[in-house]
């Protein structure tokens, strides 16, 4: 087993491209929280593991689409009991090195209709499959601690195309309506400069 690598704010922030206040903004809202040492006060250092650096970059890429941050922190809270359902089902698997190399799992997240939160994985050879359908209220109301098992959506064993029959879906498994946002974790994950 490998040594955790660890990243300081100030190393984060120049990795990420951002200022070193966007990510305190995240912290001190609870977005993400340091695995490995938290700010204690005036002076102190917040340490991130390369799992935070992820859930970092998935949040900034889900604030610059608008999202607001309490809908930010509960999708985080929903993937991090994802990623334990993931460890339980696909062995050895962890964030982010799971995502980071070709035959890595292709793992998304669907906000569909701006109101419940899904996943898909896709795994080479088999069709992805839906888990989820959690209302984002439920998730926010929840804030830590948020360990609800995610289960496989209804119809999702069912392909994409199948929407196409009835000209007035909108579109994805998980039977959007109005609107759905999909952010590939697993391309966030293999674009990280964490090496």
């Amino acid at each position: 087993m490998h040594a955790e690598r660890s990243f300081t704010l100030a190393d984060l922030a120049e990795r990420l491209g951002v200022t070193q206040h966007r990510l305190i903004h995240l912290c001190e809202k609870g977005v993400a929280a340091p695995d490995l040492q938290d700010a204690s006060g005036r002076g102190s250092s917040r340490v991130f593991s390369s799992r935070n650096v992820l859930e970092l970059a998935v949040a900034l890429r889900l604030r610059d689409m608008m999202l607001p941050v309490s809908a930010v922190q509960a999708i985080l809270q929903v993937l991090r009991a994802f990623e334990g359902q993931l460890e339980r089902e696909l062995p050895g698997f962890s964030l982010p090195e799971s995502l980071r190399d070709e035959s890595a799992p292709d793992l998304r997240i669907v906000l569909s209709d701006g109101r419940s939160i899904f996943f898909s994985l896709g795994v080479a050879g088999a069709q992805a499959k839906l888990f989820g359908g959690i209302p984002v209220e439920e998730a926010i109301a929840a804030e830590r601690g948020w360990d609800r098992k995610l289960r496989s959506a209804p119809g999702s064993s069912k392909k994409r195309a199948s929407n196409s029959a009835d000209p007035r879906a909108f579109g994805g498994p998980e039977r959007s309506r109005f609107a759905r946002l999909e952010l590939s974790v697993t391309e966030v994950a293999r674009d990280l400069p964490i090496d």
